[in-house]
């Protein structure tokens, strides 16, 4: 338990305010390196810190592989190898994982593993500590209360300075939408913030469990689903904070969301409604109140800020 308590200390949970505008910059004139070798002896040449190495090589990964969507509905089959000593298991498992970061290198396509695996190549050629974490994470509404016992994702946390910080570069890269890949950066996800990761991602993981105050997988499955127009602004959703509303025929749905802006744009629909309306929005200081009309049905509900969707819950009709 002292080594745990001894890690989180260590995680930050300062939203990195860092300027990397001139890294990103210069890593997005890079080419598209085949070698991981090749882009880190550039990375070298170019910056002297591990924070900006951490960046680039981060910033580099999310600009240059795309999601690979025919690997993500048809996943490959688990690898199976024979092995004769502690040894010779880890170097076949290393294989393994080279294979996978060669593989996205060449072909400039991968899935969360690909991505996870080749930063932590990356860093470990850049000499700086990190992991590929594990875990689950959840995709829309009809994920919400099915506890999973399958992980489904990977991402990484990377030592920089003495800190671990949280990186996921799959979806930092873009995101799925209506069954296709949309490629669109999103800083959410570099550095995250331990305290919000739990809205996203719930690792596998005992030692990052306790580091990340992750305590219930079925909690982080009873969640609403939080996408990208919420993830993208500092906002925090005050209730309902459980994935499922329950409501009768006369009563209509209320949310309420912190530090929403009265500029914001929001709409909503239930699933399979043609057109989105608009809600009543009302503010009591930094507290919105959005109001939406009863669905009239059981249903899903997508919530939509500035034409991002932001929030996705299941709506029970009693």
């Amino acid at each position: 338990m002292k080594q745990f308590l001894f890690f989180f200390l260590l995680i930050t949970s300062v939203v990195n305010a860092q300027d990397f505008s001139g890294v990103d910059a210069q890593v997005k004139s890079y080419p598209r390196y085949t070698s991981p070798q090749k882009l880190v002896d550039q990375i070298n040449q170019d910056f002297s810190d591990d924070t900006s190495k951490v960046r680039a090589a981060f910033i580099w990964l999310t600009q240059n592989i795309s999601y690979d969507l025919e690997k993500f509905y048809k996943p490959q089959k688990t690898i199976e190898f024979r092995y004769f000593s502690e040894e010779e298991r880890l170097q076949k498992i290393q294989n393994i994982k080279d294979k996978i970061v060669d593989d996205a290198f060449l072909t400039k396509m991968g899935v969360c593993e690909e991505y996870a695996q080749s930063f932590k190549k990356l860093a470990d050629l850049l000499g700086i500590e990190a992991e590929v974490i594990k875990g689950y994470i959840r995709s829309s509404a009809y994920d919400i209360g099915r506890v999973s016992n399958t992980t489904n994702h990977a991402w990484n946390a990377v030592k920089n300075n003495g800190k671990w910080i949280l990186l996921d570069a799959t979806w930092a890269a873009g995101y799925l939408f209506n069954g296709k890949w949309k490629k669109d950066y999103n800083e959410y996800f570099y550095h995250i913030d331990p305290k919000k990761i739990g809205r996203t991602h719930f690792a596998d993981s005992r030692k990052w469990n306790v580091i990340l105050n992750q305590n219930s997988l079925t909690d982080f499955y009873n969640q609403p689903i939080y996408s990208q127009g919420f993830l993208r602004k500092n906002l925090t959703l005050i209730s309902p904070v459980k994935g499922t509303i329950i409501i009768n025929r006369s009563s209509k749905i209320v949310l309420k969301i912190q530090n929403l802006s009265p500029a914001d744009q929001l709409i909503y629909n239930f699933k399979g409604q043609r057109y989105s309306k608009k809600p009543s929005v009302s503010f009591d200081k930094n507290i919105a109140t959005v109001t939406i009309e009863n669905p009239g049905r059981t249903s899903e509900l997508y919530l939509f800020l500035n034409n991002d969707l932001a929030l996705e819950y299941k709506v029970f009709l009693q």
